[in-house]
């Protein structure tokens, strides 16, 4: 309409109508350069080019662990299992992957079950995970209270217990499944009212000094503490022969823990944390949950990873890696199943990023409260860093060797975003890195 009426308008109207719409115009950008200006909010990550910059100084010649990998566990009961396109998206290394390369797995104390598991066992394998097998009970024939839920196992019936042992892995083996290694005993130390068997340390101890020779396949893994109980551990560790039988150093953190083991290493042992959860004590309200709430707990989830790591241990393994709480949905709690959860992706920066055989490697930011490990291998430097401040953090300049890397691949996560990827490339001589707020970051350089 107002096109048709301005042709007749004398001049004096053209203007004053020209100078209210350019006014109105230069109104409006204001107001919009006000709205732009105030939006700035914890998920932005500063400006490209802040006046001051943070040294993220990175170390190839400093290494200490080797890598075995990150993974997750099958459902152990039951036989609701991932499907194959769960495992595709656990262990694929497609872009849509979550690229797991351990997956862990029960061994059922009725060999009449083992058959269940080999469907799910074959698909992990095929992605090239290595798979790690634990007993939460003897057979119960064998144990002093002829149940699956506490007592013990009578030294006199240690014998049957490694040719249980063997049988499973020589089915799985017979059935196109290798066992990477076998567990002795999931949580030894701890007492609870489902499928268990209590083991003193002294016990563990004779069990693989004694016995332990006789597993034919797969490394062997223990003692899988309930909070990684160092001093439960170094029994077995300070005895020459059953240290000897022992490949693998394990546990869980439920409630303490995380920390480095000198003895371990001393021994020349792998260390792998087995088990580890949270879900907010939620296991009802999980979908009545805000989705910031979650993604603090993520975060606590990505601290748990980087301080294992910082600790020289080879292997994360989480629970479940198909439940609500977890990395896959499952259908329930507000889940759709089969659909790649936020959390799922955080623990991708590590699973899909460092890969087995990798090295950790030396990595020092000059100033900064963000957590940060690196890693090398297949020519790659790969940089994780969490920041869990409220606060964004601009200007952090890789350098590698004491060079700025020409360009990179940088994948962010954070309450607004999933693995999302950015290009990053050299500007003014210096590789500049913004941390979102409360994000994990993931930087990879190739050689």
């Amino acid at each position: 309409m107002d096109f048709i009426i301005v042709p007749f308008l004398n001049n004096n109207c053209m203007f004053f109508l020209k100078n209210f719409i350019r006014g109105r115009f230069y109104y409006l950008l204001l107001i919009i350069g006000l709205i732009t200006s105030c939006k700035k909010t914890s998920d932005d990550p500063g400006p490209d080019n802040p006046p001051n910059t943070i040294d993220l100084n990175i170390d190839p010649a400093t290494t200490f662990q080797e890598i075995a990998g990150f993974g997750g566990a099958n459902q152990m009961w039951g036989t609701q299992f991932p499907n194959a396109s769960d495992m595709k998206s656990a262990f694929g290394m497609d872009e849509a992957d979550l690229g797991f390369s351990i997956f862990r797995i029960r061994i059922s104390s009725n060999p009449d079950e083992w058959s269940l598991i080999v469907d799910v066992a074959k698909e992990a394998q095929k992605y090239g995970a290595k798979i790690i097998a634990s007993p939460w009970s003897p057979p119960p024939s064998l144990k002093s209270n002829t149940s699956d839920v506490g007592g013990y196992l009578p030294e006199e019936n240690y014998g049957a217990f490694v040719d249980h042992l063997n049988g499973f892995t020589d089915y799985m083996t017979s059935q196109g499944v290798s066992i990477y290694a076998i567990s002795i005993q999931n949580e030894p130390d701890i007492q609870v009212s489902y499928e268990s068997c209590d083991w003193t340390s002294t016990q563990m101890r004779d069990f693989l000094r004694d016995y332990g020779h006789l597993i034919t396949r797969g490394k062997i893994a223990a003692a899988e503490s309930f909070n990684f109980n160092q001093g439960y551990t170094n029994v077995i560790l300070n005895d020459e022969a059953a240290a000897s039988n022992l490949d693998i150093v394990t546990g869980h953190i439920y409630g303490g823990g995380l920390a480095p083991y000198s003895l371990a290493e001393q021994k020349d042992k792998e260390i792998w944390m087995t088990e580890y959860l949270l879900n907010k004590n939620a296991t009802d309200q999980w979908a009545q949950l805000g989705e910031d709430v979650i993604w603090d707990e993520t975060l606590d989830m990505l601290q748990t990873i980087h301080e294992a790591m910082e600790s020289n241990w080879n292997a994360y393994i989480w629970w479940y890696l198909k439940r609500y709480y977890s990395f896959i949905g499952d259908g329930t709690q507000g889940t759709t199943s089969g659909e790649i959860l936020k959390r799922g992706y955080a623990f991708s920066h590590y699973s899909k990023f460092v890969r087995p055989g990798y090295e950790r490697i030396g990595a020092e930011l000059s100033t900064s409260d963000a957590m940060v490990t690196a890693y090398k291998g297949d020519g790659k430097t790969v940089i994780i860093l969490i920041n869990t401040s409220t606060e964004p953090i601009a200007g952090i300049s890789i350098l590698i060797s004491n060079i700025a890397p020409v360009s990179a691949k940088r994948y962010v996560t954070s309450l607004a975003r999933d693995r999302e990827l950015y290009d990053m490339q050299q500007s003014e001589g210096k590789l500049l890195l913004p941390l979102l707020a409360k994000s994990v970051t993931t930087v990879v350089i190739e050689d």
